[in-house]
């Protein structure tokens, strides 16, 4: 007999501590992620009751990129009322709250055309110093965002003027600075710098092969911005799924630093409260997972290059009370990196493994090189070799290999 919900209520999902934070989800990977299928539909059963009447305004309909993606109302960001029209308050964007921080976040759709004044002003009047851009333009020849900043020189949006600074593309992301000045009479004249930080690498479907590049991105943004910054303005093209999905871990790290447990549900089921459809798929639900066990497992591994003469004398050092790892123990921490055996799909195929030399190293699927088909001949296009990415000393990708 099949019930339509559990006599005892909804399912509770608790605090994972950090040391079972592997197991937990080696546990909920099982059966193609049956447990993270579960897990990840409870949170619409605590789906909040909130109004939506700003955002379906006849005259702010076309504002929102999507229809069925909409601020509430008691969380919304109210912009400035310009020349008494009342519909000039409103934007498509939310306050999100981080781990202990109050409204840390500004959660927005891509702007469109129509609405790129509007973004610009929401950055002026809100005072933030950071933008997280987490989509492309275009992908799969759709538009998700419009591109909202000049190429180079500088331009004006509605009463704010916006010049580029400085641009240094990298290998998962690209990092924009602007100055911008309010153009109004306000009293506040003064210019401001702000950086947009533009993640690139995320594919058309799905989510990131790893989330190596992720955290490092996260890691530059935690850097960068500054502390006297109103709230960082984080947005993809809806400004729920993956925006969702980069605050949760911000937050969530910064929750295992200080609580030593992670709450990935309680959290999640908090901002949506804040923003609907926050984390909008299972797929990002479970990589929020692997990325936090990512950080767990290997911490920040970057070293400034002023710093690596210490770290080497550290790590040959044989004395325990120094609390550093010696060469020996993190190359075997490098070992234990867990092998995705799902993504070597085509390496794996019985006419393929023969071109191993060594049947343990076989080619990940995303990124092997991949031949010219021989017509007629199937599996032709395989050969045991991959691209890799090389940075140069700024970051900067290089020829590669």
């Amino acid at each position: 007999m099949l019930l339509s919900r559990s006599p005892s209520g909804p399912k509770k999902y608790f605090p994972i501590p950090v040391e079972n934070l592997e197991e937990e989800i080696r546990i909920r990977s099982a059966d193609d992620g049956k447990l993270f299928r579960e897990e990840f539909n409870s949170l619409t059963a605590s789906y909040v009751q909130g109004t939506f009447e700003m955002a379906n305004k006849e005259e702010n309909r076309e504002k929102n990129r999507y229809p069925n993606i909409l601020p509430y109302d008691h969380s919304r960001v109210v912009l400035t009322q310009m020349d008494s029209i009342a519909s000039s308050d409103y934007i498509n964007a939310s306050y999100i709250d981080g781990y202990k921080e109050k409204n840390k976040f500004i959660a927005a759709q891509g702007p469109k055309q129509e609405t790129v004044n509007d973004f610009w002003r929401m950055i002026w009047e809100q005072k933030s110093a950071t933008i997280v851009m987490l989509t492309n333009l275009k992908e799969r020849k759709e538009d998700k965002c419009y591109q909202y900043w000049p190429d180079q020189g500088c331009w004006t949006y509605g009463n704010i003027r916006v010049s580029v600074e400085d641009c240094i593309v990298l290998v998962d992301y690209t990092i924009r600075k602007f100055c911008i000045q309010s153009q109004l009479h306000d009293g506040c004249k003064a210019p401001r710098l702000v950086t947009q930080l533009h993640f690139t690498s995320w594919p058309d479907f799905g989510v990131p092969f790893t989330p190596i590049g992720m955290l490092k991105f996260l890691k530059k943004v935690k850097t960068l911005n500054p502390s006297h910054g109103g709230p960082i303005v984080v947005h993809c093209s809806a400004g729920v799924g993956r925006t969702g999905t980069f605050i949760v871990i911000d937050a969530i790290i910064d929750m295992m630093h200080s609580e030593q447990r992670v709450d990935v549900f309680e959290f999640v089921a908090r901002i949506r409260n804040q923003r609907p459809q926050m984390v909008q798929t299972e797929m990002q639900y479970s990589f929020i997972y692997q990325a936090l066990l990512e950080y767990y497992l290997y911490g920040d591994t970057e070293l400034d290059v002023s710093s690596l003469e210490k770290h080497l004398q550290t790590s040959h050092s044989t004395t325990p009370n120094l609390g550093q790892m010696g060469l020996e123990e993190e190359f075997k921490k490098l070992t234990n990196v867990r092998i995705m055996k799902e993504n070597m799909r085509t390496g794996n195929l019985p006419a393929n493994m023969k071109k191993a030399r060594v049947i343990q190293i076989i080619p990940y699927d995303f990124n092997r090189v991949i031949l010219s088909m021989k017509r007629g001949q199937e599996y032709t296009d395989y050969i045991n070799a991959s691209f890799i990415d090389v940075k140069d000393s700024y970051g900067e990708e290089a020829s590669p290999f």
